[in-house]
C-alpha cells in the first residue's frame, strides 16, 4: 500500500467520523431538566451509558486501623471491601468535637497518589478544620489501588462495563456508608471533585438525591467535546453512547434547586474557557426557572488546570454558606503540613485483592478473549482498515475507537 492510499484513507476516516459526530448532535433530543418527564429521560441515558445497575451497587465494609492526630481533626485510615474480593482504600478527616457534623466526600480525580496528593489533602484539612467529616477514598486502580489496573483497562467495557461507571457506583456505596455512620449529619451532605473529580461528581449529582450541596470543576464543558479529541485518553473518561444524547448541562441541571458550584482555570489547557461559560449559562438558566438562581455559583480564576489555594478558599466558602460549616481560612499556601505519600492503608497491597477484570467477571459472568484491544470492543467504521495507524498524538485505532465508544448507541 504506498503511503499516498494510506494518508488520503486516513484523512477520510477522520472526515467520515466528523459527519457522525455532527449528525449526532443535530439529532439530539432536546431534553428540559426541568420537564420531569425528561429529567427521568436524562437520568436513564446517564444509566445506561455508565451501565449503572442497582443489583451492581456494592456495601462497602470499613474498619479504621490507624488515627492521626493533627490540629482541629484526626486522620482514620480506612481499610475497606467493597464487592467481594475488591479492596479499597480511603482516608476519613474527622473534626474535634462530637456530634453529627456536615459531610463532604471529597473526590480525587488523576492527580498522582490519589487521596495523597498534596491538593486534595490540603482541601480536606481546610474542611475539617471547618467542621466537616470528610472522606477521601482511592478511586478504583488509583492512589494504593493502581495493582487493579485503571488508564489502559479494556476489560470492562468487553463486558459491557464502563470503569467510570464501576466508579461512580463504588462511590455511591461510599455515600451510603457515611450515611449510616453515627458521626455524619445525613441532612447536610456534599459531593467534591476537580478534573476526573469533577467528572465523578457531575454524574453523582444526576444520581445522588441525598446530596444537599456539589460542586464539579476542571470537567465541566462539553460530551462532544471531550469525546471528539484526538488522543489517547484515559479509559475512565469513556462514555460510551453519551454524544447525541445528553450534554453535560443538562446532566448538571438535574442538581437544581439544591446549591452548585462549578469553576474552572483561565489557563485550563483541557477545557476552554468559552466552553465553560456556554455550559454555565445553560444550567443557570435551569436555576432560574427552578426559581433557585441564588443558588447556583460560576466562576473562573486565574491560572490552569488542578486545584490551587485560592479556588481551595473559594470551594471552602461556597461549603460554609451549603452546609453551614466554619468560614475557611485565608491562607498563602496550605499544603505545607501535608502527608507524605507513605502513609497508605494498608502497608502493601493485598496480593489476592481483585483486579477491574476479575471484577468485571464477578459482575457479569461473561468471559471474552484475553489481551483485547480497545479497537476489538470497539471496531473502527467498515473500510478504514487502510489507514495509517500512526497519528499525531497516538494510534489512530485508540482514537477512532474511542470515537465509537462515545457514540455507540
Amino acid at each position: 500500500m504506498t503511503d499516498i492510499v494510506r494518508e488520503t484513507a486516513t484523512l477520510e476516516a477522520y472526515e467520515q467520523y466528523d459527519s457522525r459526530f455532527r449528525q449526532a448532535m443535530a439529532d439530539a433530543p432536546r431534553l428540559r431538566p426541568w420537564i420531569p418527564a425528561d429529567r427521568e429521560r436524562i437520568i436513564a441515558v446517564v444509566r445506561s451509558s455508565l451501565s449503572i445497575r442497582d443489583e451492581y451497587i456494592p456495601a462497602i465494609r470499613a474498619r479504621s486501623v490507624r488515627t492521626l492526630p493533627q490540629r482541629g481533626f484526626r486522620i482514620e485510615f480506612l481499610q475497606a471491601e467493597s464487592w467481594p474480593g475488591v479492596q479499597a482504600a480511603a482516608h476519613l478527616y474527622v473534626p474535634e468535637g462530637g456530634g453529627r457534623r456536615p459531610f463532604v466526600l471529597l473526590c480525587c480525580g488523576h492527580g498522582a497518589d490519589c487521596k495523597l496528593n498534596p491538593g486534595y489533602q490540603a482541601m480536606a484539612r481546610r474542611l475539617a478544620r471547618q467542621g466537616a467529616v470528610v472522606l477521601v477514598p482511592d478511586n478504583i486502580g488509583q492512589g494504593e489501588r493502581a495493582p487493579m489496573g485503571h488508564r489502559d483497562s479494556v476489560t470492562p467495557f468487553a463486558y459491557g462495563l464502563s470503569i467510570q461507571g464501576l466508579i461512580v457506583m463504588e462511590t455511591i456505596a461510599w455515600l451510603r456508608w457515611a450515611m449510616a455512620d453515627a458521626r455524619v449529619d445525613a441532612g447536610r451532605m456534599a459531593a467534591i471533585g476537580n478534573s476526573g473529580g469533577g467528572t465523578l461528581t457531575l454524574f453523582l449529582g444526576a444520581l445522588c438525591p441525598e446530596l444537599s450541596a456539589l460542586s464539579s470543576s476542571g470537567y465541566p464543558s462539553s460530551f462532544e467535546f471531550i469525546a471528539r479529541k484526538e488522543k489517547k485518553h484515559c479509559h475512565c473518561n469513556l462514555l460510551p453512547g453519551i454524544v447525541g444524547q445528553i450534554e453535560m448541562w443538562q446532566a448538571l441541571g438535574l442538581f437544581a434547586p439544591r446549591p452548585l458550584y462549578l469553576f474552572q482555570g483561565t489557563e485550563d489547557s483541557l477545557f476552554p474557557e468559552d466552553l465553560f461559560y456556554a455550559m454555565a449559562r445553560r444550567v443557570a438558566t435551569v436555576y432560574r426557572l427552578a426559581g433557585a438562581a441564588d443558588r447556583l455559583r460560576f466562576e473562573t480564576f486565574a491560572g490552569p488546570h488542578p486545584w490551587n489555594t485560592a479556588k481551595r478558599y473559594a470551594l471552602g466558602m461556597f461549603l460554609s454558606d451549603a452546609l453551614g460549616i466554619g468560614p475557611a481560612e485565608e491562607l498563602s499556601c496550605d499544603t505545607d503540613d501535608c502527608l507524605p505519600a507513605s502513609h497508605t492503608c494498608y502497608e502493601r497491597w493485598p496480593g489476592d485483592a481483585y483486579t477491574l477484570e476479575e471484577l468485571s467477571r464477578a459482575l457479569t459472568g461473561a468471559d471474552p478473549a484475553p489481551g483485547l484491544a480497545l479497537w476489538d470492543v470497539y471496531p473502527p467504521l467498515p473500510g478504514t482498515d487502510a489507514y495509517s495507524h500512526e497519528g499525531l498524538r497516538g494510534d489512530n485505532r485508540q482514537v477512532f475507537a474511542q470515537y465509537e465508544a462515545f457514540l455507540r448507541r
